[in-house]
């Protein structure tokens, strides 16, 4: 990938600057380690992962083997079996199974099809093939998914591992069923809930004729059209004929340097911005008068020690934890209960299938309990959030030097090389850092690895309901069907919110500790940057005016060059 080599060189590039003018070696190793994790994640990361979903025996398996040209992946599989398969490319071919995020088993590629997974478990398929290569130089992983009707437990999976930023789905639909069934609408529904799309593939388009086909395609598309998006693309295939030129379009034309791109440009821009305010710094504690630094070190010390206390403060004037908690219950409860006469509905028209009934339940509580936590952390964030402001504020005015003559006279010492950036203030950085922390915690990614703590629990609890529902009568179909929506708003929901309580509020717990440290963590990070600065300024001798000019100039420089490296972000 174009981009991800750039970032990589610009990463380096930037750290090389940095260890070139920048004379504190404490804030030269966080450098260091900052740009360790950056490069690492974003080699973890820069693949853009494809899912096809679809109903169980949509004919997903059977495509991706014909795209393959071999016969890999499982097929007919039973739908307790379903598990996830990624494919990777690797001349030394191998299965990685994971469970839970860990390794389980390494196994040979021989082996597939008899494999010990369980719903949830990831297969990482090594395999050496053209098609998976060449993707994989695209930087797009293909993901073969269990059925989306496969049982509660495969789907509530397939929904956590594959909903997060970067991910593209393509829906597979049997042309025998000739048309979107309302598992497959409600997935895409819930897609849109996250921000997500997809496209889709009609398969087996072989046992159709080419008129049938003609019908059915202009039924899709309009299906499609109103559920997942106007300019929805729909296409055929056919693994029996070798009939795949449309998907092969499709994928061609998805991008993943994009998705890259939207995910670290701001990353890299702020790692190289950050060195560069350190420079600013130095030119700043160059222009000052040594005299006040043991004044500046002490108040800088006393100024981290008050926004410490604040964090606390401000997180008691937060709304409590209790009312948090509660506030995404009754999210949750508002909208199982304005859906009550549809999950009625849902359960009389199937014959009280749990199975139909709890996937419906979980697509409208999994979006409400995502979108739910990222509003409480999010204004939580922005209340103890304020510490942090208040601190670059208090700091800034620190290290102002507003009577300072040399430092107003800068440009008299140095020409019109210094940048207005270094006279207004240099915490600026800090306040992105903050913002980068903030948006990430307003992104599903850090919510989805907690998420299933609450609704593993759930699925048991959910499971006997249809047992309760099975015990009403009634004269009509409509009164049943009343009967059971009163069952479901007056008995159910309670039931459901009561099971989600404990679960929702640790888990809130959690995120909160996180956000605090988080908080604390950068707030003690900017504070050490300016003490180890100012302590290693206190080492050098009283330089003359020509000789704080060079300095000056020569840190301008590397500043200079910097501004280079974000111009080609």
């Amino acid at each position: 990938m174009r981009k991800e080599q750039m970032y990589a060189s610009v990463i380096n590039e930037a750290s090389r600057i940095s260890k070139e003018y920048i004379n504190a070696s404490d804030s030269i190793l966080r450098i260091e380690s900052d740009k360790s994790a950056l490069l690492k994640d974003m080699a973890n990361n820069a693949f853009i992962k494809v899912p096809f979903v679809g109903d169980f025996n949509a004919g997903k398996s059977s495509l991706l083997n014909a795209l393959m040209g071999i016969n890999l992946l499982p097929t007919n599989i039973v739908p307790t079996t379903a598990v996830s398969y990624e494919l990777y490319y690797s001349d030394k071919e191998q299965l990685k199974v994971f469970h839970k995020g860990e390794l389980k088993e390494t196994a040979p590629i021989s082996r597939i099809a008899a494999l010990e997974v369980v719903p949830g478990d990831v297969v990482y398929v090594y395999v050496d093939n053209d098609f998976v290569r060449k993707m994989n130089e695209r930087n797009i992983v293909v993901v073969d998914m269990p059925g989306i009707d496969s049982g509660i437990e495969a789907h509530n999976n397939a929904i956590l591992n594959y909903i997060r930023e970067g991910s593209f789905f393509f829906l597979v639909t049997d042309a025998e069923q000739g048309t979107l069934r309302r598992s497959a609408i409600r997935f895409v529904d819930e897609l849109k809930k996250y921000g997500l799309t997809c496209n889709v593939i009609i398969s087996k388009v072989d046992k159709k004729s080419d008129e049938q086909i003609t019908t059915i395609k202009a039924e899709v598309e309009a299906q499609a059209k109103r559920a997942i998006r106007s300019d929805v693309e729909v296409g055929i295939s056919s693994a029996a004929a070798k009939r795949f030129d449309d998907v092969s379009r499709m994928l061609d034309k998805l991008d993943a340097e994009k998705f890259f791109v939207e995910k670290y440009a701001k990353e890299v821009s702020g790692f190289v911005s950050d060195i560069i305010s350190e420079l600013q710094l130095q030119i700043k504690l160059t222009l000052s008068d040594k005299k006040d630094f043991t004044t500046k070190i002490e108040a800088l010390r006393s100024e981290r020690e008050k926004a410490l206390n604040s964090l606390n403060s401000k997180n008691n004037t937060a709304q409590s934890l209790s009312n948090s908690a509660e506030d995404i219950l009754n999210d949750v409860r508002e909208a199982l209960i304005a859906k009550s006469s549809y999950l009625a509905t849902i359960l009389y028209n199937n014959n009280n299938d749990t199975n139909a009934f709890n996937n419906e339940l979980l697509s409208i509580i999994r979006p409400i309990l995502i979108n739910s936590f990222k509003r409480e952390i999010s204004e939580y964030q922005d209340v103890i959030g304020d510490s942090v402001r208040e601190f670059s504020l208090n700091v800034n005015d620190i290290l102002q030097d507003n009577n300072n003559a040399m430092l107003n006279g800068a440009n008299d010492i140095i020409g019109n090389l210094l940048g207005k950036d270094v006279l207004e203030g240099i915490l600026k950085k800090g306040l992105d850092k903050l913002m980068v922390r903030l948006a990430a915690y307003k992104g599903i990614s850090t919510l989805l690895d907690s998420l299933s703590k609450i609704l593993g629990p759930l699925v048991t609890i959910i499971n006997v309901i249809p047992d309760l529902l099975r015990m009403i009568f009634g004269k009509s179909k409509e009164q049943k069907i009343d009967s059971i929506r009163q069952n479901i708003a007056s008995e159910v929901v309670g039931k459901i919110v009561n099971s989600l309580r404990d679960p929702v509020t640790e888990m809130l717990e959690e995120q909160r500790r996180s956000a605090m440290n988080d908080m604390e963590s950068l707030i003690n990070e900017e504070a050490k940057k300016y003490d180890v600065n100012i302590q290693s300024m206190l080492q050098e001798q009283q330089a003359s005016e020509s000789e704080i000019a060079t300095k000056v100039q020569n840190l301008e420089k590397g500043i200079s060059e910097l501004d280079k490296l974000l111009a080609n972000i």
